[in-house]
């Protein structure tokens, strides 16, 4: 994940896209971002996924959780956090 540093104050933040907005501005620096792990997702869709799985995986699982057609169609529109928060419970 994409993280900044603001030149001024030091706050650094962490985006799950690089943000045009932070690009464009001088006071911020784009730190260099960490080597990631490759990491595959579950074979098995219903297999809850690692914590550091893509956030794919987490849609994929979240997916044979949901309990209606509504509830599936929210699933984009969630954060990896927030997919974790409410499927990643073993409950």
């Amino acid at each position: 994940m994409p993280q900044y540093r603001n030149k001024n104050t030091g706050d650094v933040v962490e985006y799950e896209q690089p943000s045009p907005r932070l690009e464009a501005l001088e006071n911020w620096t784009r730190l260099a971002p960490e080597p990631e792990q490759p990491i595959s997702p579950p074979a098995d869709p219903a297999e809850r996924p690692a914590r550091n799985a893509p956030k794919d995986a987490w849609q994929a699982y979240a997916r044979t959780r949901a309990q209606d057609s509504d509830e599936a169609a929210a699933i984009d529109g969630l954060t990896k956090d927030q997919l974790i928060e409410q499927y990643g419970s073993d409950h």
